[in-house]
């Protein structure tokens, strides 16, 4: 795995200020610089009404009693990373993670409590109890499960974007292609320095690789014609497709990695009341309902988890 694993899965540093926004032109607002409770609004794109689901009460019954007294999952978020989190005109999260996280608080009869925080702020803000569980795009790694329970929901990994008369449906398919990728991320940094390797093994031609320091940038320059093909982190990858409409297609999901939500480890069984949630979503078609509003049911996993990952 080539990718900044004990970090995000974003395809660039996490300390990166811009919005990822697919939508050439298209900008939300950015993350405040300190924690701040967003409240939702009446007409907030949502793939799921959470007023149809049913409250799971044995999985109810798992979640400390602070949370359940309370009423409020409290969750830090990062909303910089469209589609999983990022925020409406309106400043409202939105996002397929805000989606299903709203959907697994409705099965455990509570409400969210989004606060806007800075990634790196979240997961210590988790640890010192501030906040229930975090969203902001996290890998499920051996580093991470020392400290907290990832509950793994997703599958992300690289993907490519390639126009829909020229498809990738194999890595060594963007050998002698010029390639998109953005500027200081795993994909620009690690995963096409390793795939230039196989192709110079293959017998295939060099990949030119073409850096923007924006994913809406480089959208913008597949569309144009100026690159080929482009790779980004699945989900971002899935949801400009998506966003095309039938103009670009994907590629599989290389290298894929389990990623989810991040809880403190001593927290008693919120873990699992969270991962039975979310498994009760799975079971009665919410998540995949989910996913594909969003475009992103590339990554769509068999089983909700807790550290599973190996990596």
């Amino acid at each position: 795995m080539t990718r900044f694993a004990q970090f995000s899965h974003r395809t660039r540093p996490v300390t990166a200020s811009a919005a990822v926004v697919v939508a050439a032109g298209l900008v939300f607002g950015l993350a405040a610089c300190a924690p701040q409770a967003v409240e939702p609004t009446a007409d907030r794109q949502s793939g799921v009404d959470v007023t149809e689901l049913t409250i799971d009460t044995s999985a109810a019954a798992l979640l400390p009693k602070d949370v359940a007294e309370a009423g409020t999952l409290v969750v830090g978020v990062d909303p910089t990373y469209a589609p999983n989190e990022f925020k409406d005109p309106n400043g409202a999260p939105i996002g397929w993670e805000i989606d299903l996280i709203d959907a697994a608080a409705a099965k455990l009869g509570l409400t969210t409590d989004y606060r806007v925080a800075k990634f790196d702020n979240i997961v210590p803000s988790i640890l010192g109890e501030k906040y229930d569980l975090g969203l902001g795009g996290y890998y499920d790694t051996k580093k991470r499960q020392e400290t907290l329970d990832m509950i793994d929901f997703f599958a992300a990994g690289n993907q490519f974007a390639a126009p829909a008369d020229a498809p990738i449906t194999d890595e060594l398919d963007a050998c002698g292609l010029k390639v998109g990728a953005q500027n200081g991320g795993s994909a620009a940094l690690e995963y096409l320095p390793a795939l230039q390797d196989r192709c110079a093994d293959a017998g295939e031609g060099a990949i030119e690789v073409l850096g923007y320091e924006t994913q809406d940038e480089q959208t913008a320059a597949l569309k144009l014609g100026r690159i080929e093909a482009m790779v980004s982190d699945s989900p971002v990858t899935s949801y400009a497709v998506k966003l095309s409409e039938g103009e670009f297609v994907a590629s599989p999901v290389f290298d894929q990695i389990l990623s989810g939500a991040p809880v403190n480890k001593d927290r008693g069984e919120f873990a699992e009341a969270m991962r039975s949630a979310i498994q009760g979503l799975l079971e009665d078609g919410t998540y995949s309902e989910i996913l594909e509003y969003w475009g992103v049911e590339a990554g769509a996993i068999d089983e909700i988890t807790i550290n599973a990952s190996e990596q």
